[in-house]
């Protein structure tokens, strides 16, 4: 062969390589985070426009629907600790069963904490709105049928709803009357916790565990299940 042919033949053969090594779900350059947070736009501004949001934002919302919010939000918290405890013992990759740990014992922490709060013996004992019966069942399925990364994917709009919620109401310095303390330890625009979250979606799949458009279906249930239960449905 002449140098020229060769050194195309070469080309040829290493792209034709990259391809049968480079997952096909990864584009490059591309943040798999970023991509499942603009697709769910409308859904964000939809728990934006919610009755428990509006209410905490107007300090108008009623005490009995914002004690119904928080004992059935306990009883999430619980629930979603259940899962992380699933998917961890079906998780073989090591980093990924540290940051799992990591959150079983922070939403651990929480619903404890939750449950001295509003007086829960039994969490199995409360009975749940359709909304967050709905979301736990999600969190509960992803966790028992699909592959473990699929988890985060499934936590990250409520780690990230929250505080985006709280610079759209301007949690930092708005006063909402009786629920000022609690937005601003809940709705906090400065928490960036949730950028773990994305990390390990966007290492999932730039290492090819996870696939973008089951990611996407995932994301958008989770998000719409924040919109449902904010709405106190």
């Amino acid at each position: 062969m002449r140098p020229g042919l060769t050194t195309l033949w070469f080309w040829s053969v290493l792209a034709a390589i990259c391809c049968l090594i480079i997952p096909k779900n990864t584009v490059s350059g591309e943040k798999l985070s970023d991509y499942l947070w603009s697709e769910t736009n409308e859904l964000q501004q939809a728990a934006l426009d919610t009755y428990v949001v509006q209410g905490l934002k107007n300090g108008s919302l009623d005490p009995s629907d914002f004690g119904a919010y928080m004992v059935q939000d306990a009883i999430y918290t619980h629930s979603s600790k259940e899962s992380i405890d699933v998917t961890i013992g079906k998780t073989t990759d090591p980093d990924l069963k540290q940051f799992l740990q990591e959150k079983a014992k922070s939403y651990e922490s929480l619903y404890i904490d939750l449950f001295k709060q509003w007086h829960i013996d039994d969490p199995h004992g409360i009975k749940l709105g359709s909304a967050c019966e709905n979301y736990t069942n999600h969190l509960s399925n992803v966790a028992k049928t699909m592959e473990p990364a699929y988890l985060v994917v499934a936590m990250v709009p409520c780690v990230k709803l929250w505080p985006w919620i709280g610079t759209q109401i301007k949690a930092d310095f708005n006063s909402f009357g009786v629920y000022t303390k609690w937005i601003r330890e809940n709705f906090d625009p400065e928490y960036k916790g949730y950028q773990v979250y994305d990390l390990m979606v966007d290492d999932a799949y730039r290492e090819g565990t996870i696939d973008k458009d089951i990611a996407l279906s995932v994301y958008v249930a989770s998000m719409k299940g924040e919109v449902d239960f904010f709405g106190l449905l």
